[in-house]
């Protein structure tokens, strides 16, 4: 039987990389923002937005990571209510980081969207479940030519296995959402090639030691459910776990290790 309350599977493309630093690097700390606001800074960065989508999706997306809270804010209407939004302390660490360490900076954000469904399990952030697939499914094939169509119809049947009492939906372009974060990642795991710029992926030949201590302690928590000082004997399984997380080769685990 599918819920009455659907919930949102789409990982909004006009959440991107593009939009770091004219939008999300200019909150400071302590400070509410309307989505009116948001549009302002965008505007001030130069960039000619039309409407206020990339300004609500980025809002709803750092807010469900939390990187930041979403309240309701009166108006002159008493029968309407704005959002507002501002940076948790999370948030603010996260600012702080890209201005000494992007690379950092942006394997904590893959981090984030890629456990945030897994931690939780709450199905209001199932177009996190969305982005942990796709990378996951990616880093299963790679190295390989990137088929953006097959792969959204090959997670549209996982998702209605994995989900069957609501009604999955998402489309290729959320699913290409997802690639501009893959790509900005240092080293990247798709990378442009040829003429026609096809994607292809790559397994990563490094990661920075932060993601990967956080990648082994989601597959210590909850993947195995496991509590801290317990000994749990690393084996294939969860050495690929670990390295699907960071979308890293294999080969280059025992170099964490």
């Amino acid at each position: 039987m599918v819920q009455n309350e659907n919930p949102s599977f789409e990982f909004n493309n006009q959440v991107a990389p593009r939009y770091v630093e004219p939008l999300f690097l200019q909150l400071q700390y302590g400070h509410w923002y309307s989505t009116a606001q948001f549009i302002g800074l965008l505007h001030s960065s130069g960039l000619d937005v039309k409407g206020n989508g990339i300004a609500s999706s980025n809002m709803l997306i750092w807010s469900l990571v939390g990187l930041g809270e979403v309240e309701k804010s009166s108006t002159h209407n008493i029968n309407m209510k704005k959002n507002i939004f501002r940076l948790t302390k999370l948030g603010k660490q996260l600012v702080d980081t890209y201005s000494t360490n992007t690379e950092l900076f942006y394997d904590l954000m893959h981090f984030l969207f890629y456990s945030t469904y897994l931690r939780s399990g709450n199905i209001q952030r199932g177009r996190f479940w969305l982005y942990a697939s796709v990378c996951d499914g990616l880093w299963q094939e790679a190295p390989a030519q990137i088929d953006k169509s097959a792969l959204t119809n090959r997670l549209q049947v996982d998702s209605r296995a994995v989900f069957p009492h609501y009604d999955p939906s998402f489309s290729e372009q959320s699913v290409g959402g997802i690639f501009s974060w893959l790509q900005t990642l240092v080293p990247p795991f798709l990378l442009k090639q040829g003429t026609k710029s096809q994607l292809y992926s790559k397994r990563r030949s490094h990661c920075t030691p932060q993601l990967f201590h956080l990648a082994t302690d989601l597959v210590y928590t909850t993947v195995e459910g496991m509590q801290y000082g317990s000994s749990l004997t690393i084996n294939e399984r969860h050495i690929e776990a670990i390295c699907k997380t960071c979308l890293l080769d294999t080969e280059q685990f025992l170099g964490y290790g």
